[in-house]
């Protein structure tokens, strides 16, 4: 009788453990995505933790940054300020439509390397202003730099769940992450022409979150 009192308490430990494991924040301590909000890098995605470590993909034409001081030059003219990313939440995962944001890669716990793993949930970005100086230059690259936090949850699975639920024994990961570090902004100065009149404008060039 002690026999079994005893397992049953331990099968209740050893649950409540992995509960717990799995709704305590995860702390990002390192990866960067590299974003140039057009044609991106392969794989341009990755995060780093005591956990796991995880790549994926974030950005391409259906992204926030997508459309920061590319088609709307007055809005990154010289004293303008401009916003990363104009709104915060990015839903990760794959969906019949235009979902392309962290939707698979590879996965690596406890020494194993999943290479097809797909995800879902969604990442939160502080949002970070930059202030256009009234430059007396009229070409070359202007870099801004400012810190950056992100929070999230994030569910990693074993097949795919694109069209379903990740089934429970195919779950590698189900919690929630959060991070910090320096986001690193380089544009590019660009004339834009109206016929009647010319001024200087910054192009986008590339976002590099940095988690430190």
């Amino acid at each position: 009788m002690r026999n079994i009192i005893f397992n049953v308490l331990f099968t209740f430990v050893f649950l409540f453990s992995v509960a717990s494991a799995q709704t305590n924040t995860v702390q990002i301590t390192g990866g960067r995505f590299f974003i140039k909000g057009g044609s991106e890098e392969p794989q341009n995605a990755r995060l780093e933790t005591a956990n796991f470590t995880t790549v994926g993909f974030l950005g391409g034409q259906y992204s926030p940054w997508y459309d920061i001081c590319k088609f709307d030059p007055n809005k990154c003219s010289f004293g303008k300020t401009f916003s990363v990313i104009p709104f915060p939440r990015v839903y990760l995962g794959g969906c019949i439509g235009e979902c392309h944001q962290f939707v698979y890669g590879t996965f690596t716990t406890n020494g194993t390397t999943y290479q097809n793993s797909y995800y879902r949930g969604n990442f939160d970005f502080s949002r970070v202003d930059f202030q256009i100086p009234r430059m007396v230059k009229r070409k070359g690259l202007v870099t801004f730099r400012k810190p950056f936090s992100m929070t999230g949850h994030l569910q990693v699975c074993q097949e795919t769940n694109i069209d379903r639920n990740c089934p429970a024994d195919k779950i590698l990961f189900d919690g929630d992450v959060e991070g910090e570090g320096t986001l690193t902004v380089t544009t590019e100065i660009k004339i834009f022409d109206t016929g009647t009149r010319s001024y200087p404008y910054l192009f986008q060039k590339s976002f590099e979150y940095q988690f430190e």
